[in-house]
């Protein structure tokens, strides 16, 4: 049983180990085209955000608004339904967890973006001509 627990414990060790290499090349190491390639997933990440940012944030206002007005009934002795406050509580709820969600996305794609116009301008020299990758250089 000995064994067993510690032949378990060293491989669980391993995958660990394992799982924190980062094999993804560095953005100094790809050419043009992996880089235009890199910007635009970048940029359809931080388009997903601002979407799900907005969308929750809308939800979850939406949500907010049904939930203060049967409040609002019953503070004053009308008869509320108790289905739109539950509506409107989980409507809060979704619409808050997925603008918290787009959050990180949204700044995670931009920094994305960024830093990938950065290195994508190594390419872009001024003074030179590019059609297709064959390009003409005029220095004087």
């Amino acid at each position: 049983m000995k064994k067993l627990i510690s032949i378990c414990l060293l491989l669980f060790i391993v995958v660990i180990g394992n799982a924190q290499v980062n094999d993804k090349p560095k953005l100094n190491e790809l050419n043009q085209d992996q880089l235009n390639l890199a910007f635009k997933r970048a940029k359809n990440t931080a388009t997903t955000g601002i979407i799900l940012t907005s969308v929750g944030t809308v939800v979850a206002s939406i949500g907010m608004v049904m939930a203060i007005n049967e409040g609002v009934k019953w503070v004053a002795g009308e008869n509320s339904d108790e289905n739109t406050v539950t509506a409107g509580t989980s409507a809060m709820i979704v619409g808050g967890i997925t603008a918290l969600i787009g959050i990180p996305v949204w700044i995670v794609g931009a920094s994305k973006k960024k830093n990938i116009q950065l290195e994508l301008a190594k390419f872009n020299t001024p003074g030179s001509a590019s059609i297709y990758g064959i390009g003409l250089k005029i220095r004087f």
